[in-house]
């Protein structure tokens, strides 16, 4: 189980970023690896999957964004946070809440914006995984982060 202590700001946001860009290449990436946008020519999947990533609207990648660092904080302030679990809630309920409410002229090119049905199937699974991962990619950076941060500060203290 891990500990309560307060992560520092530097650890949050290194996560929270990456949990963010992971939030927004991976289902890209499987968008692109599966046809599911127009911008994927099928020539290089790295380059169709920045392409697809690139059209998903800022709004789309914003509000997730905002989000997921939201309730983070929020569930932080309340004794929650830190625990795997709820931050792949977050990162769930996060990107459901992003499909389910963003209004279609704010969606280019995610959600109703991709396909031009609110919860199509394939798309909202894929999308679901990339919360999924954005949880899992958050806690990980994070403790990795702390860990680092406990591991140099003995022998920070040590030179001083």
């Amino acid at each position: 189980m891990q500990s309560a202590r307060p992560t520092s700001p530097k650890c949050f946001f290194t996560a929270w970023v990456l949990a963010w860009a992971t939030a927004v290449y991976l289902p890209s990436l499987v968008i692109a690896l599966l046809s599911l946008s127009p911008l994927a020519s099928g020539g290089n999947l790295f380059l169709d999957t920045f392409e697809v990533a690139d059209e998903v609207s800022p709004a789309a990648k914003l509000t997730y964004g905002f989000l997921f660092g939201t309730f983070l904080m929020l569930v932080r302030a309340g004794g929650a946070g830190g625990k795997f679990s709820v931050n792949v809630s977050i990162g769930v309920a996060s990107i459901a809440l992003v499909v389910a409410l963003l209004p279609e002229y704010l969606s280019r090119g995610f959600g109703v914006g991709l396909t031009g049905v609110r919860f199509d199937p394939l798309p909202t699974v894929i999308y679901l995984i990339g919360g999924v991962a954005s949880g899992v990619i958050f806690s990980l950076t994070e403790k990795k982060c702390q860990s680092r941060s406990l591991d140099r500060a003995p022998h920070h203290s040590r030179n001083h």
